[in-house]
Order: structure tokens, then C-alpha cells, then sequence
């Protein structure tokens, strides 16, 4: 009779829980595009040619005047008529006071004799020259300042992406202890136990 030996063992397993990490893109910022879009424009126009007439020289010397010419021809003139019949008159007064008493001198001879000398004086003619018509013509030009316009695209990123990351994770745990069992049998192996 022979004694045996039985052995049965059974290795330790590992399990291992894992979880994959995952990023959530649905958080992600998209850019901001901002802009203006103001169209160029020439501004400009053409002015209309003129032409500016001055005729005063020539009516005037026709003898059409001015109010502010007439009267202020006419005050002098009546200066210059006041100045002469004052003079005039202060003459002739010293004359009749120093030749009044005089023989052959008749006061009403001498006034008639000056007042018929006025009718019979001859007119006097003068001659000038008519002033053309002062003209002065401006051409047409071409005014304003263009406006360039202005194109301009402003786009606004966010400094950092908003990404949401949950990580993955490993866990190992021991799924199975194992195990080494020992027995004896007599005459054979006890291949079932």
C-alpha cells in the first residue's frame, strides 16, 4: 500500500475595471464674426459755370445812380452851392456897400443885366468815356470729398476652449484568490477531488 500525494491549486485572478476618458466637444466655443460693410461713394458733384456782371461803371456814366452815390453827390454839391452863394452874396454886398454912393451906378440895371446873363449863356457839352460792362465768368468744377467706405471684419475667439474632459479610470481587483489544496490517498491519485 502506497500513500499518495494529491495536490489541486487553482492561480489568482486578476479582474480589472477600466473607463475610457471622453472629451464633450459639444462645449466648444464657436468664433464670433463681426463686421461692417460700408460701400465707397464719389461725393462729388459738378458746380454749375456762372457769370457775374457788373453794369454799374456804365449806368452811371448814363447817370443812373445809386441811392448812396446820388446823395452823397448831391450833399456835396450842396456844400460846394452853399460855399459859392455865400461867397457870392458877401461880394456883391461889400461891392454895393462900396460902390453904392458912386455916380453911374445902378443897383437895378446891374441885378437885370446878371439875371438875363444866365439865360443867355451857352450850353456846355462834355464828352466821356462809357465803361464797358465788368465781366467776370467761373467755370464749373468738380466739388466734394470721396468717401473711401469702410470694409472691417472683427472676429472674436474665445482665449480658451471650453472642453469638458472626464478622465478614464483603472481599477484592478483580485477576482479569484486562488488556491493549493493538499491530501493523500492510498494506492492511486485522487484525480477528482
Amino acid at each position: 500500500m502506497m500513500v499518495r500525494l494529491n495536490i489541486r491549486h487553482e492561480l489568482p485572478q486578476i479582474g480589472i475595471r477600466q473607463q475610457l476618458g471622453r472629451i464633450d466637444e459639444t462645449s466648444i466655443i464657436q468664433p464670433q464674426i463681426r463686421g461692417t460693410n460700408q460701400q465707397a461713394r464719389s461725393n462729388k458733384t459738378v458746380s454749375q459755370p456762372s457769370l457775374d456782371l457788373d453794369s454799374y461803371p456804365s449806368r452811371r456814366a448814363y447817370g443812373v445812380r445809386k441811392m448812396d452815390d446820388f446823395t452823397a453827390e448831391r450833399g456835396q454839391r450842396g456844400f460846394s452851392d452853399v460855399r459859392s452863394a455865400t461867397s457870392r452874396h458877401t461880394q456883391g454886398g461889400w461891392s454895393k456897400i462900396d460902390n453904392a454912393a458912386k455916380r453911374g451906378n445902378d443897383i437895378t440895371q446891374n441885378a437885370r443885366a446878371e439875371m438875363f446873363s444866365k439865360y443867355e449863356a451857352r450850353p456846355v457839352f462834355s464828352f466821356e468815356l462809357i465803361p464797358d460792362v465788368a465781366m467776370q465768368g467761373h467755370p464749373s468744377e468738380v466739388v466734394g470729398e470721396p468717401d473711401f467706405g469702410d470694409i472691417s471684419v472683427d472676429i472674436e475667439t474665445a482665449p480658451s476652449a471650453r472642453i469638458h474632459y472626464t478622465p478614464g479610470s483603472v481599477e484592478t481587483y483580485l477576482k479569484n484568490e486562488g488556491f493549493i489544496r493538499r491530501w493523500v490517498s492510498i494506492d492511486k491519485y485522487d484525480i477528482y477531488a
